[in-house]
Order: C-alpha cells, then structure tokens, then sequence
C-alpha cells in the first residue's frame, strides 16, 4: 500500500538507507515496512548535475552530520587537541626561560634547549595533522552514509579514524612537501626578479594576492582528497570547484564567518575563565617602557610568557571543545562540496 504521502514503498528490501521518494537526492531510511520520516538522511547524495547543494541544506546538513557524530569526534578531538595546545605553550615556555631582552642584546639563551623545543613543537604538529585527518576521514564516511551508532560504535569508529589518519600522515606529509618545494621556488623567483627589477615589487604584490586567493579556493579540499584515496589529490580539489570557482568562494568565505564567529564565543569563554589568558600573555602583560636616550628596559620573557597551568588546562579544554563545535563542521561540509564531483570508490 502506498504511503500518507502517496508513494509505494519498496516491497521486500530489507531495513536500511535508500533513495528518498521525497528528495531522490538525498537518502531515507526504510525499516522494513515504511519510511521513517523523523529520521535526516546520515549522508549527502551528489545530484545528477553536479550541482553544489542549497546553500542552507548545505550548511543545516554539515551540522547534523558533524553532531550526530560528536562521540566519535570528541575522543578524536580529546586523543588529539589538548597536546598540540600544551606542547606549543610548554615548548614558548621552554624557549623563553631565563631570557631577558635588553636595548643591545638578548641574554640568558642556550643552545641546549633547542631539542627540547623542536621535539615539542613536531610533536605538536604531528598531533594536530592526525586530528585533522581524522576528522576529514570520519566526516568524509558520514557524507558518504555512514550514521551514527551506539556508543561502543562510535568509539571503534572514531578509533579507527585516528588510525586510518595514521596511516595516511606520511602521504599527506609527502604532498606538504612537494608544496612546501613549489612555493619556495615561487618566493625565490620572485625574489630575484625583484632584486634585479624593483618597480616589479608592486606588480609582484598586485598580482601575486589574487593568484594566491584563486589557488586557495581551487585547493581547499586538497585534505578531504587526501583521506578520500591515493592518487593526485591537487586535481581532484580543482575538479570540484571546476566551473564554478565564485559558488565555491561564496561558500567557503560563509563557512569560515560561520566558524569564526564559534570559535570566537569559545576563545573568549576560555580568555574570561584565564583572567585575561592570551591577551596578556599568561599572567602579565607586555610593556616597552622606552627612555629619552631611545633604550628601553628590559623585559624578563621568562615572567611574561609565564602561562601557568590554569591556563594551559583551560586553552586545551578550549581546543577541544572548539575541534568538536566548529572544526568537525567544516571537515563535513568541505566533504559535501567534495563529494558532489568526486564519487565515493566505496
């Protein structure tokens, strides 16, 4: 028998997700008998044009797919965030103690203090590389059609997207490199050329933020290819915004307002709970007092850049609460621009 809304259901498929009869688009959910219509489709369905989706389906979806994913993405964000935050500010600890900057010279540095450092910041890095890639792994599955399960689900889930992300960090880091590479030699060129031609710096400065802007917008999925499989990951980024560079642009300049403005109520939550945190560099504030000769006192960096360990709590507590509210958002909703071009090998 039909259903309330007129549509035949499927007759013998078992329970599972399928074509909406409603929005062929996206997905439904049929239990064996009838379509559950409260539950969201889990996943995003390219439409046969490759269009990019309604702007508002495309931001309502990308925070449904991130939330209803929030276990898995707090123990990523739990096993990942707080050790990038505490390394870097015990690594700044690290590097600043005992130094004071006077008019002439900076004093009480070492060398001995550098592997400590260097170790801490890699460290740090390579934490927030594997969050990274892990959130785009978990939320790439989600666009893909993979809901939510229980608990035990969701933490095997997020567990096995930490590892997959593992696994993928050298090839991400090899393509890191090759761009690394690519815009060294760019800076170089133009560099030289400007040594030797200086009126060119304007023309270097004029068309060089355009040039860079476009190249950003055509590679900003580059992440989301990366997890999605091997293979040239710079072309794949391209053909999704491929005609439609501007949509893109719009799209991606809304999500980062959107995501500013969250990550902004939780940094200053964190700055209100640290009495002042950043802003002031831990406990003090940072003053150059500067005399009539135009010296100017010393400053003990070893006392402004004292956070403390209230701070550093609170600044990791914020991290991740800041990965799971606003950065698992964008990791779905750069997979939904993704996907409407790139088909899942699934």
């Amino acid at each position: 028998m039909p259903d309330a809304a007129g549509f035949d259901p499927p007759s013998g498929p078992p329970a599972g997700w399928y074509p909406d009869p409603y929005d062929p688009a996206h997905q439904r959910y049929w239990d064996g008998r009838a379509w559950d219509l409260s539950t969201p489709s889990p996943g995003f369905a390219p439409t046969a044009t490759d269009d990019y989706p309604d702007i508002g389906d495309w931001l309502d979806r990308s925070f449904r797919s991130a939330y209803q994913r929030w276990r898995a993405v707090s123990l990523i964000a739990v096993l990942t965030a707080p050790i990038t935050s505490v390394t870097s500010y015990v690594a700044i600890d690290r590097l600043a103690d005992g130094l004071v900057i006077t008019d002439e010279r900076v004093e009480g540095w070492t060398n001995d203090r550098l592997p400590l450092v260097i170790a801490l910041f890699v460290i740090g890095i390579v934490a927030s590389a594997v969050g990274g890639l892990a959130l785009a792994r978990l939320l790439l599955d989600t666009v893909d059609g993979e809901g939510a399960g229980s608990t035990t689900e969701e933490i095997r889930a997020g567990l096995r997207s930490l590892g997959r992300a593992v696994a993928i960090l050298p090839r991400a880091a090899g393509w890191l490199i090759v761009v690394v590479i690519g815009f060294v030699g760019v800076a170089l060129v133009a560099a030289v050329l400007v040594a030797l031609v200086p009126p060119l710096a304007v023309v270097v400065i004029v068309a060089g933020v355009p040039i860079a802007v476009w190249i950003g917008i055509k590679w900003a999925f580059v992440v989301v290819a990366i997890v999605d499989r091997p293979g040239a990951p710079f072309s794949r980024s391209s053909e999704t915004c491929r005609g439609r560079w501007w949509a893109t642009f719009g799209r991606l300049l809304l999500l980062g307002i959107v995501m500013w403005l969250i990550s902004l109520v939780i940094q200053t939550v964190g700055t209100i709970a640290t009495g002042g945190g950043f802003a002031g560099f831990g406990g003090g504030t940072t003053t150059f007092e500067v005399d009539s000769d135009g010296s100017f006192d010393p400053i003990v960096l070893d006392d402004e850049l004292d956070f403390g360990w209230w701070f550093i709590v609170v600044t990791a507590i914020t991290s991740v609460v800041g990965t799971i509210l606003a950065s698992s958002v964008t990791a779905a909703a750069m997979s939904m621009l993704y996907r409407t071009r790139n088909r899942s090998n699934r």
